[in-house]
């Protein structure tokens, strides 16, 4: 299992590439994993490989799968418990299959029941424990859950030993920060970290700013030194992830732009250990 000390790629960040182009990319830039959407699962079927010619792929360049994304069913609660352990299995399934050990939860809903979520998010812990996988629940500012305040308690209340938060460093700015809660989080409840930066003010269309024009590491008005700093004081866990979800950066070729995120996402990193 990744730590603090790994790098993980967001092949999100990665213009049209074939899987091999897309792991050899973060192989290259020294990346010790990838975090990888469904839709880059589907691509790679498409191309016709088997889990078996993926996990030799990933085995054959030194990258892991540290997480397939995402589950969506959890949030609509206990009415929803045959869907909720279905889509659970079959994506915690696959990431078992390649080798992970995390899968992410969202909601893309304007609208929750609070309450049924907490219940269905403890389905979905229960469905993912059945494959060794850890549920990592993302906010998302545009949804239902949109705030580190939202997502929290649901993990708290839920009370899963394989449950816990990732902390994306754009959604966590664009949310609103508050640090004072971040450190009130037991450490080992925030199980992945995302970093990317942004302009000070937020576009009209945040969805559309999230997905095609962040910033790399350092480019942005993120005191990302400070949530990194807060995350060691509280002791979070897990690795660091590159997730610069840009068009300007998928202009690149693959190679190239995983360098682009790798060199600002370590740039990052130096600084937050020497404020220490």
């Amino acid at each position: 299992m990744l730590g603090r000390d790994d790098l993980v790629l967001c092949l999100g960040a990665i213009g049209s590439a074939s899987f091999e182009e897309r792991v050899r990319a973060a192989s290259a830039n020294g990346f010790a994993g990838i975090s990888m959407w469904m839709s880059h699962y589907d691509e790679a079927r498409a191309e016709g490989l088997s889990h078996a010619a993926m996990r030799a792929t990933l085995k054959g360049e030194g990258v892991v799968l540290a997480m397939l994304e995402y589950i969506t069913a959890w949030a609509r609660g206990p009415e929803a418990r045959e869907a909720i352990e279905g889509e659970t299995g079959r994506i915690c399934g696959i990431a078992q299959e390649l080798g992970a050990g995390t899968v992410l939860a969202v909601t893309m809903e304007a609208k929750a029941d609070l309450e049924a979520a907490v219940a269905g998010f403890g389905i979905a812990c229960d469905t993912a424990a059945d494959y060794g996988q850890e549920l990592a629940l993302e906010f998302l500012p545009w949804t239902a859950i949109p705030n580190l305040a939202t997502a929290w308690p649901i993990v708290r209340d839920a009370d899963r030993a394989n449950g816990g938060l990732l902390i994306d460093a754009w959604h966590w700015f664009r949310s609103g920060p508050d640090p004072t809660l971040l450190r009130s989080i037991p450490g080992e409840k925030v199980i992945h970290t995302q970093l990317s930066d942004a302009p000070a003010e937020a576009e009209r269309n945040v969805i559309e700013e999230t997905i095609g024009r962040r910033l790399l590491p350092g480019e942005g008005a993120i005191d990302l030194v400070e949530l990194l700093g807060i995350l060691d004081e509280i002791g979070a866990r897990g690795p660091m992830a590159a997730e610069v979800f840009s068009d300007e950066l998928r202009s690149h070729p693959p190679e190239a732009g995983a360098r682009l995120a790798a060199v600002a996402t370590r740039a990052l990193l130096a600084a937050a250990r020497a404020s220490r």
